[in-house]
């Protein structure tokens, strides 16, 4: 699993390079910091990027750790790879406003 870890902390590294995680001391799964905006949101928005992400709410009896996402290590080197793809591509489409990209064709009547 180490490998995989590491490969998927590369990744993340070389795509989204302002996610913020540790590596953890045991376990499946990186948590990851969001830069800006909200976990919940994201989460949907990659899902429609075609990955399944967990929002750090999820896991929070409280409903905290809304900057944060859970993302397992447990998957194939090239489905890693591709999930972090997909997550570049739905991070370059949520960023919040003023951030990059973000929610330009969002129109308010």
């Amino acid at each position: 699993m180490k490998h995989r870890r590491d490969l998927l902390a590369g990744l993340l590294s070389k795509f989204l390079p302002d996610w913020r995680f540790r590596f953890p001391a045991g376990g499946l799964f990186l948590w990851v910091r969001l830069p800006a905006g909200d976990a919940r949101e994201f989460a949907q928005v990659a899902l429609r990027h075609g990955t399944l992400i967990l929002p750090g709410t999820a896991m929070s009896a409280a409903g905290q750790h809304a900057a944060f996402i859970r993302l397992p290590f447990l998957a194939e080197d090239e489905t890693l790879r591709v999930a972090v793809r997909r997550l570049s591509a739905a991070w370059r489409e949520y960023l919040p406003a003023g951030q990059g990209a973000g929610r330009a064709n969002v129109a308010m009547v």
